[in-house]
């Protein structure tokens, strides 16, 4: 008996018709994706155009590499009889991208579209499946038309989603923000790593980090020679608390960098004075009215609590990031506007796209004083005294 562990199906069915306002939604996304480091393969389509600008047939277009395949050339004779002029033998190359883009195991897979061949089961119809069996995220564009033939054909297993950017990245992971992130760091070199106590310090070219030494200890020798990326790719390695904390510092020491600019208000004070029902999950000061109607809850029992009531606004600790629970409550909080809010918030913009409206949190503006504080075994609250607040909002 086979002991591999079934790979879940991520497939996602992206209904469009004749009027859907957001046409290139999927592209659009696909190659957004493609820019912040994902491994997105797959094919779109575009009418091909002569020098006039006048539409002779239509292309697929490889997302990896841009090279244009013509599927249909109508002859004058296919026009004047309604044929479409497809080309069955560039049918080939197509289900090739798709095949190449399952064996490299792609981040996503896109399909556009679930045409008339594909409803028959022929066409790339054993690819789309084949890469959801394989477990790869797949998004095929399917016509309002064909959702019955769609459903048939995926035996319901597949999400539909609106052909519209805020759905597609509704659908798109929120554990995804980790591995993002860490994508996007520079691979320059570590200028240096502090360990104290309380807090691990990860300082690079152009800021640095802090994050809550899991281990309690300081006399940890740590690894300098490898770049700061590389600490960052370790993010998603929560076996080992230590290097999942270094990799937390080094994603800060990125994004959180010293001449980053923004307002110095703090995300607390965001829902003030408005009647919005704000759920306040963590240690924040419960004197404080963060809203007209605002309601305090401790970390360990806010996801129940948003399972259960709906809320307007959520106020998130930042350490909801570092250990790996901020997914989870992005997911959970619905339509909520979200603020992240702390030491520890990466002040990266990518995470708009995830689900957080608000990011506040600290710059280190001296970084020789904080230095000093670490290794004195201070917290990241004494930190205060060598940073500087900063609030991006989407």
């Amino acid at each position: 008996m086979s002991t591999e562990t079934a790979k879940p199906i991520r497939l996602g069915g992206v209904l469009y018709a004749a009027d859907t306002p957001e046409r290139d939604a999927l592209r659009d996304f696909a190659h957004d994706l493609q820019k912040r480091g994902w491994h997105v393969a797959g094919l779109v389509q575009q009418n091909a155009l002569d020098e006039n600008g006048d539409k002779i047939g239509l292309d697929a277009i490889d997302l990896q590499t841009g090279e244009h395949l013509p599927l249909a050339r109508p002859s004058k004779e296919d026009r004047e009889t309604g044929t479409c002029g497809f080309d069955v033998g560039k049918l080939t190359e197509t289900s090739t991208v798709l095949r190449r883009a399952i064996q490299d195991q792609a981040d996503l897979l896109v399909i556009e579209k679930f045409g008339e061949r594909e409803q028959d089961g022929r066409g790339l119809a054993d690819e789309i499946v084949g890469a959801a069996m394989a477990g790869i995220p797949t998004l095929v564009a399917v016509p309002a038309s064909a959702l019955e033939t769609w459903n048939d054909f995926t035996g319901r297993l597949g999400t539909l989603i609106p052909h519209e950017r805020d759905s597609l990245w509704q659908w798109w992971p929120k554990w995804n923000l980790y591995k993002e992130l860490a994508l996007n760091v520079d691979d320059v070199p570590v200028n240096n790593i502090i360990m104290g106590k309380n807090v691990i310090l990860v300082e690079g070219p152009h800021g640095c980090g802090v994050t809550t030494n899991p281990l309690r200890q300081s006399d940890i020798t740590t690894d300098m020679s490898i770049s700061l990326k590389q600490l960052a790719l370790e993010i998603q390695n929560r076996q080992a608390p230590l290097k999942h904390a270094l990799s937390i510092a080094a994603i800060l020491a990125h994004y959180n960098h010293y001449d980053l600019e923004g307002p110095d208000n703090s995300g607390l004070a965001h829902f003030e004075k408005t009647d919005n029902n704000v759920l306040v999950v963590g240690n924040f000061p419960t004197d404080k009215a963060y809203s007209n109607n605002s309601h305090s809850i401790a970390t360990p029992e806010a996801l129940q609590h948003l399972i259960e009531h709906a809320y307007e606004g959520v106020i998130l600790p930042s350490h909801t990031f570092g250990d790996g629970l901020l997914p989870t409550l992005l997911r959970t909080k619905a339509m909520a506007e979200a603020v992240l809010v702390g030491p520890e918030t990466p002040m990266a913009t990518a995470l708009f796209d995830y689900g957080i409206d608000v990011l506040s949190g600290r710059i280190i503006t001296d970084p020789e004083q904080a230095k000093e504080i670490v290794k004195q075994d201070g917290t990241l609250k004494d930190l205060k005294a060598a940073s500087r607040y900063i609030t991006l909002q989407k």
